[in-house]
C-alpha cells in the first residue's frame, strides 16, 4: 500500500488533487479505505465493507478517496457501495478498452450514467436498477461539487454549480443560516449569457448588495426564464443586444411571454400553478433582473472586456437597461378591507385537533373530523418536528425559516431574571431567539409564554433521544445524513409534509374555503393582525414582527371588515346628559378628519359642524354637541371636584357678604349646578358601562378584540420518542 501511495503522489505533482490527497489522514489515502478509521461502521452505515480503489488510473483513486473523506466530514454516509460499484465499472472499462474521461472532475453525471448503462448492458444484458443508479448519483452530487471547488484557483462564481455546503468561499450574510441548498447557473443554455450572469451575481454577492437566498432562489430563476425566452423566440438570441431603440419593444414582448403561466414553469413540481394567473409583481421581478444585468454590464465596460471579452456584451449601453426598466409596471397600492392572508378562528380551531396526526408513527392510526365535516381514520405521518414547527409558527408568528433554523439553545432568561438559561424554562416568560436572516438591523428575539417554552422543551427532548451523543446545532434537524447534527430541517421536506397534511385533514375557514397549511406565512399575518387588534402601539408591533419600518408591519395587518365594525361599535361616546350619542360611520371618520384644534377639548370633543363657530367656550357641559368618553374620565372627575368646591366657596362667600343664602335662581349658580349635574351623569354612565357599545336591537354586545383560542399542547404530545 505504501509503495502504491508513493506512486500515486509522484504521478501528477502539478495537479491540485495531490495537495488535497496529501492532507488526508493516512487511513483515508487508500487504495483500500476502512482499516484504522475510528467508527467506520457508523461513517459508512454499510457494516465492515471497505472501499477498494485498486487498479484505477491516476488521479481517480485520490479523487474518490478525498470525496469519501469529505462525505464523512459533511456528516453524510460515505458511499461505500456506490464507490466500489463505480470502481468496478472503471476497471471493466479499462479491460474492455471502453473510453471514459481521465478524471472524476472531467466526468459529469450524464457521462457516468452512460458508463453505468454500458456496464450493465455488457455484463448482464439489462439496464441498471433504480437502486444502483441512486448509489452512483450520490457520488456525483455534493462530494464532486466539493472536489471541483477545492481544485480550482479561479473565483467561486466561475463554476457552473454553486452550493455553500460544498464551497465555503461563497459568502453568506452574518445572520443568514448556513445554506444547505444550491443553484445551477448551468441551466442557462446560452453560454454568453451564463458567463455574464455568473460574473454579475458573484460580484453582487461578494459586495453584499445581494444575499445568497436572493441569488439562489430568485435571480437565477428570473434569468433562466429570460434564457428560455431567448431560446424559444429568437433565431439568433444575440439580437436582444442589438439596436437599443428596440429594447422597449423587446422588453414588452418578454413581458407578454412571461405573463403566461405555462412559460414560467421550471420544474414538474410547479405544474399545479399552470392555470394560476401570474401576478404582475412576479413579471416585474424578471424584467428588473434583466435590466439590472444590462445596467451592470453598461456601467463596467473595462471589466467586461477583461472578464467576458469584446463580443457580444460590448454592444450593451445604458439605453438597453433603460428600455427594460421602462417596462417594469407600476403596481398601485390599493389597501382594501380583506382577509386573504388571515386564518380565521374557525380554521384555527381545527388545526390543533389535527396536529397529532403529524407526530404519530406510520403504524398508528387516528380518527379525525375533516373540514368538510366527514370523519376519517388515517395513518400517522411520523414527523413530530413538523408538528412542533407549525405550532410554533402559530403561537409566535415567526417566519418558517426563523423557526426551522433556530439554534438548539434558543431560550434565555428575560432581564432581571436568573442568569442561567435553564432557569428560563420554568418561568412564565422567556426570551426566544429565532433565526433572523432577512433584515440585518432587525431584532432576533421576542418574549414568549409558557406554551411556547413547553413546545421548545419537548422538541429538545426529542432531539436528545433521537440523536444521542452529539451536540445539536439546530432545534429542528435533518433526520438522515446528519451524523454531526449541523444540518437543519430541510425546507422542501417541511413544505411537502404540510401539503400532504393539508390534503388529508382538509382544513376550511368559516366560508368553507380550503386553507392550505403549506403557506405558513399566513400564520404570521394572523398573529400580527391579532396583536394589532388588541391595541398594541405600532412601534411595539414592529418590534415583535422584526420589521425595520412601521409600513411593513402595517402591510401584514389584515384590515378585516368584522374588526372594523367592532372597533366602530366600541367607540362609545356620551352626551352631557349621560346618554349615548348616535352618529354614522361618516360622522365617526369626520371626527378624525376635522384636524382642527378648537374641536379637541380638555374633557371631550366638540361635534359642531366645521363651518360653524362657537363663542361660548365655557358652556360645553350643557351643550348638545359636546361629546366625551371614558378616556377623559380623569379630567371629568377633576372638573367635578373643582366645580363642587367652587360652588361651596362661592355660596359661602355670598352668605357671609349678604347675610342670606344665594338664591337658586341665581344665573351663575344655575349654570354651575347644571355643569355639576352633567358631570355626575357622565361619570356614572362611564363607570356603569366601561367602554361598551350596544349593537342593533337583539344583537347583544359587540366584542372588542379577537376571540381567544387555546391550543391544547397535551393532545399532540407523544409519551415516547
Amino acid at each position: 500500500m505504501a509503495g502504491e501511495q508513493r506512486r500515486l503522489h509522484a504521478a501528477g505533482s502539478e495537479d491540485p488533487i495531490w495537495r488535497l490527497w496529501s492532507d488526508l489522514p493516512e487511513p483515508w489515502k487508500g487504495p483500500v479505505i476502512g482499516d484504522g478509521i475510528e467508527d467506520w461502521e457508523k461513517i459508512t452505515e454499510n457494516g465492515d465493507r471497505r472501499i477498494d480503489l485498486r487498479g484505477l488510473p491516476d488521479p481517480m483513486p485520490a479523487e474518490l478517496a478525498w470525496m469519501s473523506h469529505w462525505q464523512a466530514l459533511d456528516g453524510t454516509r460515505s458511499a461505500v457501495l456506490g464507490t466500489n460499484q463505480f470502481a468496478n465499472i472503471l476497471r471493466r472499462a479499462i479491460r474492455e478498452r471502453h473510453p471514459f474521461p481521465a478524471s472524476i472532475r472531467a466526468m459529469d453525471w450524464e457521462t457516468a450514467a452512460a458508463l453505468q448503462r454500458w456496464f450493465y448492458a455488457t455484463r448482464w444484458g439489462r439496464l441498471p436498477p433504480h437502486g444502483s443508479i441512486a448509489r452512483l448519483r450520490v457520488i456525483f452530487r455534493f462530494s464532486r461539487l466539493a472536489l471541483l471547488a477545492r481544485c480550482t484557483d479561479k473565483p467561486w462564481w466561475t463554476l457552473d454549480e454553486w452550493h455553500p455546503r460544498c464551497d465555503p468561499r461563497i459568502p453568506l450574510a452574518e445572520h443568514e443560516p448556513q445554506a444547505h441548498y444550491g443553484c445551477s447557473p448551468s441551466t442557462i443554455s446560452q453560454g454568453w449569457l451564463r458567463e455574464a450572469v455568473k460574473w454579475w451575481l458573484g460580484t453582487q454577492l461578494e459586495a453584499g448588495v445581494l444575499r445568497w437566498s436572493t441569488v439562489s432562489q430568485e435571480r437565477i430563476r428570473c434569468l433562466v426564464r429570460f434564457d428560455r425566452w431567448l431560446s424559444t423566440t429568437f433565431t439568433d438570441p444575440l439580437d436582444v443586444l442589438g439596436d437599443p431603440a428596440h429594447a422597449v419593444q423587446l422588453a414588452a414582448a418578454f413581458r407578454h411571454w412571461d405573463s403566461d403561466p405555462t412559460n414560467r414553469l421550471l420544474r414538474r413540481s410547479e405544474q399545479r400553478f399552470a392555470h394560476k394567473p401570474v401576478h404582475p409583481r412576479l413579471v416585474n421581478d424578471d424584467l428588473r433582473a434583466v435590466a439590472e444585468l444590462f445596467a451592470f454590464i453598461a456601467a463596467n465596460p473595462a471589466e467586461v472586456r477583461q472578464v467576458l471579452g469584446m463580443h457580444p456584451w460590448s454592444r450593451v449601453t445604458d439605453a438597453h437597461a433603460a428600455g427594460w426598466f421602462r417596462q417594469v409596471s407600476r403596481i398601485p397600492h390599493q389597501r382594501e378591507l380583506n382577509d386573504e392572508h388571515y386564518v380565521d378562528d374557525h380554521a384555527l380551531a381545527q388545526i390543533p385537533a389535527a396536529l397529532p396526526l403529524l407526530g404519530l408513527s406510520r403504524t398508528e392510526e387516528m380518527t379525525l373530523t375533516r373540514g368538510d365535516g366527514q370523519q376519517a381514520t388515517v395513518r400517522g405521518m411520523d414527523d413530530p418536528q413538523a408538528m412542533r414547527m407549525i405550532l410554533l409558527q402559530i403561537l409566535t408568528g415567526r417566519r418558517a425559516s426563523e423557526i426551522r433554523t433556530c439554534r438548539f439553545d434558543c431560550l434565555s432568561p428575560v432581564p432581571d431574571r436568573p442568569d442561567d438559561a435553564a432557569a428560563a424554562e420554568g418561568e412564565e416568560i422567556a426570551r426566544f431567539h429565532y433565526a433572523q436572516s432577512k433584515i440585518d438591523i432587525a431584532p432576533d428575539n421576542i418574549l414568549v409564554d409558557r406554551e411556547v417554552v413547553a413546545v421548545i422543551n419537548e422538541q429538545r427532548q426529542w432531539i436528545r433521544d433521537r440523536f444521542p451523543g452529539i451536540t445539536p446545532r439546530h432545534l429542528f434537524m435533518q433526520r438522515t445524513g446528519n451524523r454531526q447534527g449541523d444540518k437543519p430541517y430541510p425546507s422542501g421536506t417541511y413544505s411537502w409534509m404540510l401539503r400532504e397534511f393539508s390534503k388529508t385533514v382538509k382544513i376550511t375557514d368559516s366560508k368553507g374555503k380550503p386553507v392550505g397549511l403549506s403557506h405558513t406565512h399566513r400564520f404570521r399575518h394572523t398573529k400580527l393582525t391579532r396583536l394589532a387588534e388588541l391595541g398594541l402601539p405600532v412601534h411595539v408591533l414592529m418590534r415583535y414582527a422584526g420589521h425595520a419600518t412601521p409600513s411593513m408591519s402595517m402591510h401584514y395587518v389584515a384590515a378585516r371588515q368584522e374588526h372594523a365594525e367592532q372597533a366602530f361599535l366600541a367607540t362609545a361616546k356620551l352626551r352631557a346628559d349621560g346618554t349615548h350619542i348616535i352618529f354614522s360611520r361618516d360622522d365617526h371618520d369626520s371626527l378624525h378628519l376635522f384636524n382642527r384644534a378648537d374641536r379637541f377639548l380638555p374633557h371631550g370633543w366638540c361635534m359642531l359642524p366645521p363651518m360653524q363657530t362657537c363663542d361660548k367656550g365655557n358652556a360645553c357641559l350643557t351643550c348638545s354637541v359636546f361629546v366625551t368618553d371614558a378616556s377623559h374620565q380623569p379630567a371629568l372627575e377633576r372638573q367635578l371636584t373643582e366645580t363642587a368646591a367652587l360652588i361651596d366657596r362661592s355660596t359661602t362667600a355670598f352668605q357671609e357678604r349678604h347675610g342670606r343664602p344665594m338664591p337658586e335662581d341665581n344665573v351663575w349658580l344655575l349654570q354651575r349646578r347644571a355643569e355639576h349635574a352633567a358631570l355626575t351623569k357622565l361619570l356614572d354612565t362611564i363607570r356603569d358601562k366601561p367602554g361598551r357599545a350596544v349593537q342593533g336591537a337583539g344583537c347583544g354586545t359587540a366584542p372588542t378584540g379577537p376571540v381567544p383560542l387555546t391550543l391544547n399542547l397535551d393532545r399532540h404530545r407523544r409519551t415516547r420518542p
